[in-house]
């Protein structure tokens, strides 16, 4: 590995364990649609932009998803995390421990990203300048150029960067910007495959505890 001077982090599922209750609350809203989508279903498309998983369910349900799902998709999770969000086991000792600049690149809107941050607590690790959406971009995961925007934001080289990602998409768009990629396990959504599915998808190691993270990005 290359000289490490920026640690890019997804949100969900990594600071974050949110993939569980977003699936949750995605699963409710559709069903009040009349479609009903099997949280496996959902699970797939872990890493992905809203848009990207309604227009994948779409494609793999064959129930046209009205307008009204994802206006009403984020009130219905906000929920959820209010009630129930937590960061991730020992993130917090790993932040405390590690000096290595940092940011947050995740497929989540600014508004949910913030919401995450702040109800966990772990806002001020990330804030004010630090904080990157798909929404900054045209293409969303598994495309680089999230990645891509946010070391450019932060003035470092893509080979200088490292990505901790929970999501084969992530992993794969963190690859394709020449970037290193751990995949993290540690949220309460991986099953026993998906570090298997990482690996697959280009990362150089997997992790499940955020204390053996820190050999990666000292």
């Amino acid at each position: 590995m290359n000289p490490i001077d920026l640690i890019i982090f997804d949100c969900d599922g990594v600071l974050v364990d949110s993939e569980v209750l977003s699936s949750r609350a995605m699963q409710n809203v559709l069903r009040a649609q009349g479609i009903e989508v099997s949280l496996d279903t959902i699970a797939g498309c872990i890493g992905m932009k809203q848009a990207d998983i309604l227009a994948r369910i779409e494609r793999e349900t064959g129930h046209v998803i009205g307008p009204s799902v994802g206006t009403d998709l984020w009130p219905a999770t906000r929920v959820l995390f209010g009630e129930h969000l937590s960061a991730t086991t020992g993130l917090k000792a790993f932040l405390d421990a590690t000096s290595t600049r940092r940011c947050v690149a995740s497929s989540s809107s600014h508004e949910r990203i913030a919401f995450s941050l702040s109800v966990t607590e772990i806002s001020p690790y990330f804030e004010p300048h630090a904080i990157f959406s798909s929404s900054d971009v045209t293409r969303g995961k598994p495309a680089p150029d999230l990645f891509l925007h946010a070391a450019a934001r932060m003035g470092v080289a893509p080979e200088r960067c490292v990505v901790i990602e929970d999501s084969p998409f992530g992993v794969m768009g963190a690859v394709a910007a020449g970037m290193t990629a751990i995949g993290f396990t540690g949220g309460s959504h991986s099953g026993p495959v998906i570090g298997a599915t990482l690996m697959a998808a280009g990362a150089v190691a997997i992790e499940s505890r955020w204390a053996d993270v820190v050999r990666w990005v000292r």
